[in-house]
């Protein structure tokens, strides 16, 4: 897609929004600890994005948004004097695809996965939410984070050793 004329930003933003906006959200909503407050978050991101010109960030629209979202959440988060935690049924979906008893099976084991990422220290649930919520790479995640990749890597292997011994331990 050329990225020269404004209808094709225009569908920029909109492909962006669509692919990413998910993502942000539920990203955005955990780090100010309320979904409210993480959509405004995301809105503002993407007012920012429409502001860029596609070619201005070099490909990596998925780093830039994440970048963008976190130091907008970390700074709304710095304001508010109390931070709630986030309601997890509001941010989970289902597609409706499996049956009843398989949807409620599914919710359940992502409850008890997101119970035990809860557990984890803040940099570390960051770490989790970004690979494997957001599908980041260890360079973008470093990158969102401000962290080298070595880094990344260390607290992410970390993290998932701590979950699986979490997770064991609540199985017996």
């Amino acid at each position: 897609m050329s990225i020269e004329g404004g209808s094709d930003k225009a569908a920029w933003v909109q492909a962006a929004l669509a692919q990413y906006e998910g993502p942000l959200l539920r990203y955005a909503a955990r780090l100010v600890g309320n979904v409210e407050r993480g959509r405004e978050v995301v809105q503002d991101t993407f007012l920012r994005l429409c502001e860029r010109n596609p070619a201005e960030l070099n490909g990596d629209l998925a780093c830039w948004l994440f970048t963008v979202c976190r130091r907008r959440a970390l700074d709304v988060r710095k304001k508010e004097l109390r931070v709630t935690t986030a309601t997890m049924e509001k941010l989970e979906t289902t597609d409706g695809s499996a049956g009843p008893a398989e949807a409620m099976e599914s919710r359940q084991e992502q409850s008890k996965v997101q119970a035990a990422v809860a557990e984890l220290p803040e940099r570390e649930q960051e770490i989790v939410r970004l690979k494997f919520e957001a599908g980041l790479s260890y360079k973008q995640i470093a990158e969102v984070m401000e962290l080298s990749v070595g880094n990344v890597g260390f607290l992410l292997h970390t993290a998932i050793g701590k979950l699986r011994q979490q997770l064991g331990e609540r199985t017996r």
